[in-house]
């Protein structure tokens, strides 16, 4: 048996030219797709706290009347037309997954961020404040209330997304 001579033909295979055609490409699809990964995580962070909030914004406001009443759960009483946080203080509530409440944070729990709260997971804050709106000739006094539902609460303040509900009570 005799051995024929290999061609040029038979020897099929990837030139270094197609090689870094193939990584060129490849170092520009991948960070794409880990982008896009990431965005919908994000978007799903995003649209999980939309539908939450709107439970947790009625439950921030429930707080503001019951402080206005003299039975505040977790904050102190307030006066009807009286601005609040005092001064220095922040009104975080953390919430749960569901959108339940879990508790009081601290203005430095807030700040820096927390995952648990009496050993609970906490998903997400809601944070109230309320400023005199000028008043109209005429007009009962009003306070423009401010609520902001944010997330991801394991992150410091100034990194989290937030949601903006307003409203005005006298």
């Amino acid at each position: 048996m005799r051995a024929t001579p290999s061609t040029k033909a038979n020897h099929r295979g990837a030139t270094l030219i197609e090689a870094i055609i193939a990584v060129g490409v490849l170092a520009v699809a991948i960070p794409l797709v880990f982008g896009t990964i990431a965005e919908s995580g994000k978007s799903g962070m995003s649209a999980q706290a939309e539908t939450r909030s709107t439970w947790m914004v009625p439950v921030c406001m429930e707080e503001i009347q019951a402080s206005r009443d003299g039975k505040p759960r977790y904050f102190s009483a307030t006066v009807a037309g009286e601005a609040f946080p005092p001064a220095g203080q922040v009104w975080a509530l953390a919430f749960n997954q569901e959108g339940r409440p879990i508790g009081k944070l601290t203005s430095s729990q807030y700040e820096k961020g927390v995952k648990s709260l009496d050993g609970k997971p906490v998903r997400y804050v809601g944070t109230m404040a309320a400023v005199k709106v000028p008043v109209e000739t005429g007009k009962l006094p009003m306070l423009r209330v401010d609520v902001f539902i944010e997330y991801p609460i394991a992150s410091p303040a100034k990194k989290r997304q937030k949601f903006a509900f307003h409203s005005r009570i006298p």
